[in-house]
């Protein structure tokens, strides 16, 4: 287990979370949205130095992680931009500061898609979706201030380096 929160009752936190990953679907995602909730109440169970941009664009830190679930801080830097993409896993996030614009999108090929909905997500925003897809997305930093978003991933981040599955070009309209 890769455990790199400091407070140990964020390291239980993270291992009930873990146990969790083995339930049917529907529990593991309410256990998500639980343990979001429950961290962005209360950001003093977070390691600050994990809460900083590293450099430019999206710093991607590891928080938590085990064979089951990686649990990410992402620190967004203004003008960073995903590209339109979905998940082979699990995908839960919580916004615990700043605010994110996140873009939906349905795919019309194998390469291509639209866009079919887009919302700004304020500090306290938590959202799980299961790889059911398709569930494309993008998400942005568009304002002038950073952001941190806290993601649960259903994948071990050390037999795959990203929770992508592919990523989508926008159709033009």
């Amino acid at each position: 287990m890769s455990q790199l929160f400091v407070p140990a009752e964020t390291a239980a936190l993270m291992a009930d979370l873990a146990v969790s990953a083995r339930r049917s679907p529907d529990a593991y995602l309410a256990a998500a949205r639980a343990t979001l909730n429950r961290i962005l109440s209360r950001p003093d169970l977070l390691d600050p130095s994990r809460l900083s941009a590293r450099n430019p664009g999206l710093s991607r830190n590891l928080l938590f992680g085990t064979g089951e679930i990686s649990v990410w801080a992402m620190v967004w830097s203004p003008g960073t931009v995903t590209p339109v993409h979905d998940h082979h896993c699990s995908c839960c996030f919580g916004l615990l500061r700043g605010a994110l614009r996140e873009t939906w999108y349905r795919p019309i090929s194998d390469t291509h898609a639209v866009p079919t909905l887009d919302a700004v997500r304020e500090a306290g925003f938590v959202a799980c979706m299961l790889p059911s897809g398709p569930n494309l997305h993008r998400i942005a930093n568009d304002r002038p201030e950073e952001a941190v978003s806290i993601h649960v991933y259903g994948y071990d981040h050390r037999t795959q380096d990203t929770s992508i599955h592919r990523t989508y070009e926008v159709a033009a309209g």
